[in-house]
């Protein structure tokens, strides 16, 4: 079992594993007495470790990654390990999946992604790290950081990037890609608003958004526009674009409608309400993760004076 250990702690130094080293930690792993010891000493790890938090459950995530021939000793290795914690791609987990499915054809994806009410974080094979907002869904081919840095993002995410000069980290969200080399920054892009956000917290970043190119500054924003199809740069303040990594719900004037939208991601819920009696509405308050949905209704309700109904996972508001 030296071999094996050997092997992952080379992986985790961000060292290439050989070809000969893949086989050995395949036929170590294929063994039923060796998975047993192999999950153990991931648990032992996992619990020593700092605590990256990360609300993403090893079966959603098997079950999206697109490689349809595993064999069945591999898949039995899965079942056993998902039996370990329902929170599991912490570094060590995300090797065990990169052993595997750096084999298989750079066409394959991996698709991580966090529901309503999550937050996740995790380590690349690169050595970057990315935190995930609720609803977000994060696209990388399983050769991730050996002839590229390619990423596809919907939702929202806080990226710290590894340096490399060779090989540039791009997040593509529809029309906008964010290039980086050792960089931090944020980028929102859900599907359903109109607009597409890059916020440059360290380093720099170039930006392509149809067929143009800008460089942004340390404490700029992008905002594009998808409807328009332009683009302002303007300052941003971190606390509040990274509120939601800071476990804060921050609102500063906001658009009742935006809050609404931001309550049910935070919340995993469903708001029913009359957009038409709020359209002039905004909301300036803070709250925090652990703070109860009660609560938060109750201080909403008081500011805008509605009252409100809870059955399930649903909320009618009304005045």
């Amino acid at each position: 079992m030296n071999r094996l250990y050997e092997c992952i702690t080379k992986f985790l130094s961000d060292e290439r594993l050989t070809n000969d080293e893949f086989a050995i930690l395949s036929k170590l792993l294929n063994d039923t007495y060796n998975q047993q010891i192999m999950v153990d000493w991931l648990k032992e790890n996992w619990q020593n470790s700092q605590p990256e938090t990360v609300m993403l459950e090893f079966e959603q995530i098997r079950r999206n990654i697109k490689v349809p021939y595993l064999n069945v000793k591999v898949k039995r290795f899965f079942s056993t390990l998902s039996k370990v914690s329902a929170i599991l791609f912490i570094p060590l987990f995300s090797t065990v999946l990169y052993f595997y499915f750096s084999q298989y054809s750079s066409n394959d994806l991996l698709i991580l992604s966090t529901q309503k009410g999550e937050q996740a974080s995790v380590i690349l094979p690169d050595g970057s790290k990315v935190w995930l907002n609720a609803d977000t869904k994060l696209y990388y081919p399983v050769d991730f950081g050996m002839k590229s840095r390619n990423i596809e993002l919907e939702g929202e995410a806080y990226f710290e990037v590894k340096k490399n000069e060779k090989l540039p980290f791009n997040v593509t969200s529809g029309n906008v890609t964010t290039k980086a080399i050792g960089t931090q920054f944020i980028i929102s892009a859900y599907p359903e608003q109109s607009q597409i956000k890059s916020s440059l917290i360290n380093g720099i970043v170039e930006i392509e958004y149809d067929q143009t190119r800008t460089i942004l500054k340390v404490g700029q924003q992008l905002v594009y526009h998808k409807n328009k199809s332009c683009i302002n740069i303007l300052p941003f303040e971190e606390k509040y674009e990274l509120a939601w990594k800071n476990n804060q719900l921050i609102f500063r004037l906001t658009p009742f409608s935006e809050v609404i939208t931001e309550l049910e991601k935070w919340y995993n819920i469903d708001i029913k309400y009359n957009p038409e009696l709020f359209k002039v509405e905004t909301l300036t308050v803070r709250f925090e993760h652990y703070e109860t949905l009660e609560h938060v209704l109750q201080v909403i309700a008081k500011a805008h004076d509605f009252k409100y109904s809870i059955k399930d996972r649903s909320i009618i508001i009304t005045k």
